[in-house]
């Protein structure tokens, strides 16, 4: 299964909650059920900070329509030690009816694999589940959270030895709580 990654325009990039702007961004469009939040509105999930980790530059966002996919997404990255690299990204879209059960999917599929194995799914009731990958050779781990069966949550982190770190990031430094209760 391919990362969840959908690319969009950095020119859709709008400053609010300490997210960088673009001087002619788009206005929100009013709010309907079955369009993404917008995401100024995500930018208070993106963690400020992390144990050990310095924030690199500011959040960026961006909401748009392609075609007819609506995508909102933000995206903070965090390094430590000048060879690792954190990225923490919310992604809100109307893509979800297929990114949902592909998520449920490859955590049913991980589900017999030991809790210590470090591609063992995610279980972080009652907020959100997720599948964990991770390359040994190229020391790079990724997790990919469903959170209140809307928003995906990407983890993506280089220089790792294990998943650990993936891991205690998505336990304890997100507000799992909060994002699925954002409508």
């Amino acid at each position: 299964m391919q990362s969840v990654r959908v690319p969009l325009l950095a020119a859709a990039v709008l400053a609010f909650a300490g997210c960088r702007s673009a001087p002619d961004a788009p206005a929100p469009a009013p709010p309907a059920a079955a369009r993404p939040v917008y995401f100024t509105a995500l930018c208070a999930f993106l963690p400020a900070s992390l144990p050990g980790w310095t924030r690199g530059a500011q959040p960026e966002g961006s909401t748009g329509k392609y075609g007819e996919v609506a995508v909102s997404e933000v995206e903070a990255v965090f390094l430590r030690d000048g060879e690792r690299r954190l990225s923490v990204r919310i992604v809100d879209t109307s893509l979800i009816d297929r990114l949902g059960p592909a998520i449920r999917s490859a955590v049913e599929g991980a589900s017999a694999r030991a809790e210590g194995d470090p591609t063992a799914p995610l279980q972080l009731p009652p907020h959100a589940l997720g599948f964990v990958r991770f390359d040994m050779e190229e020391r790079h781990g990724e997790a990919n959270l469903l959170v209140g069966d809307r928003y995906v949550v990407a983890l993506q982190a280089d220089g790792l030895a294990d998943t650990k770190e993936l891991r205690e990031v998505a336990r304890t430094h997100l507000d799992l709580a909060g994002l699925a209760a954002l409508r």
